[in-house]
């Protein structure tokens, strides 16, 4: 799927849940593709799975038990699950990229600790075995991931895709009201690859005092530091 939409694949890497595809941040080509991109790995296993159910045999019974196993599993929506991606780009239609990012990382979290307690309880019944153990971490270590990259992404996510937004007169814009003490890193948390904000600086009687674009909120950020506020940008 993401060479079908042209995105650069990097590398494939192995899980004891599967498998990863690492490529370009998709998340700059908006919510479509990234979910696309998400989707096509449970379908895929569903695919498989249907196929081996169809071909009967002991072989392809194994095969469509394990692949309807992971179909289930990569839909819980979780992050770094393909379930929490598809799930992502429905929250970007009523919040921020970071709050649902948030979301569904801390849920990832709790999913890798019950797995892992669970794989405990398998070890003291006399159950010898630690994959559970080795999918939460990796699952934790992803969420984790996941979590510390997102303030960030959209730093990198100037894309055609605003562009167009910006012409569709007024779908698809989000306007948010500041003072000239906010934080730029408090609103940028609030932007979202689904749509573009416009920035409105309001004085103490609510008038319009100056308009940002996106775009010079971030300048002003990446010029003037984590802990910049909107009247160090005049």
């Amino acid at each position: 799927m993401a060479k079908v939409l042209r995105i650069k694949v990097i590398e494939i890497q192995l899980f004891p849940f599967g498998a990863i595809a690492i490529m370009e941040n998709i998340t700059k080509y908006g919510g479509i593709e990234e979910l696309a991109v998400a989707s096509a790995g449970p379908i895929t296993s569903l695919i498989i799975a249907l196929l081996s159910f169809y071909f009967k045999g002991i072989f392809n019974e194994l095969i469509f038990k394990y692949n309807l196993a992971l179909f289930l599993f990569n839909l819980i929506p979780v992050l770094p699950l393909d379930g929490g991606r598809i799930f992502r780009n429905i929250l970007l239609l009523r919040t921020s990229y970071k709050k649902a990012t948030k979301i569904l990382t801390t849920f990832g979290k709790i999913l890798a600790i019950l797995i892992i307690l669970f794989n405990t309880y398998l070890l003291t019944v006399g159950v010898i075995t630690i994959t559970y153990i080795i999918t939460g971490i990796f699952i934790f270590i992803g969420a984790t991931k996941e979590e510390k990259n997102c303030s960030y992404i959209y730093l990198l996510s100037r894309n055609n895709r605003k562009k167009k937004i910006l012409k569709r007169k007024g779908r698809g814009i989000r306007v948010l009201s500041v003072s000239k003490a906010t934080y730029l890193k408090s609103i940028i948390e609030q932007f979202s690859p689904l749509n573009v904000c416009i920035i409105r600086v309001l004085d103490a009687r609510g008038g319009i005092i100056k308009e940002f674009s996106e775009a010079d909120i971030i300048d002003g950020f990446l010029a003037k530091g984590y802990y910049c506020k909107i009247y160090d940008i005049f």
